[in-house]
């Protein structure tokens, strides 16, 4: 942890939104790309009925259901950031 707290204490804000919402992003755009368009063993694709979708579309979905969670948290952790901040400074009084 030697080399993280220094960028922690410098930029916590970039380190949040980068494991947060750049980092999940970049992720899902690269399995995207690289991950077949079909089931290897010739089940068919998509969603019901004994389907399953295709590993390139299951990203995408997965990313779909996660992306609300991961902003959420994002931007709860920068309040949080930004909270603790305020408290630390000296002369201010709420």
């Amino acid at each position: 942890m030697g080399l993280m707290q220094p960028l922690l204490r410098r930029h916590p804000y970039a380190v949040t939104v980068g494991a947060l919402w750049v980092l999940p992003l970049v992720l899902m755009l690269v399995l995207h790309a690289t991950l077949p368009d079909h089931n290897a063993n010739g089940q068919c694709t998509g969603i019901g009925f004994g389907c399953v979708p295709a590993p390139r579309d299951g990203v995408v979905f997965l990313w779909l259901i996660a992306s609300p969670f991961l902003f959420v948290a994002g931007a709860l952790v920068c309040g949080v950031i930004a909270w603790r901040r305020r408290l630390r400074r000296p002369g201010l009084s709420s």
